[in-house]
């Protein structure tokens, strides 16, 4: 995956571009989460974080949440993914 900022090549597992320092997201997360529910026909956050998951997924259900927080004034969806244990499932988590 590239950084959508500067195009910089971000190595699996960096959360931040090592060259601008801008936050990897996804622009593309609706039209990709779609997919990846598709890929493995399942439609719950939490079933999908017990998937292997790619990279590039993960970034994309990352920015689903973040987005879905911010569209909804606070925190309750991450909130949410931490107390059902979504986020504990994700390979990058356990870093």
């Amino acid at each position: 995956m590239k950084c959508p900022f500067c195009g910089e090549t971000l190595i699996e597992g960096n959360l931040v571009c090592p060259n601008c320092r801008s936050l990897a997201i996804d622009f593309d997360y609706f039209e990709n989460m779609d997919k990846i529910e598709e890929k493995y026909s399942k439609y719950s956050l939490l079933d999908l974080s017990k998937e292997k998951l790619t990279f590039d997924e993960l970034i994309t259900i990352f920015t689903y949440i973040e987005r879905a927080d911010h569209f909804g004034g606070d925190s309750e969806f991450s909130d949410e993914c931490r107390q059902d244990g979504t986020f504990s499932n994700f390979p990058i988590m356990n870093i």
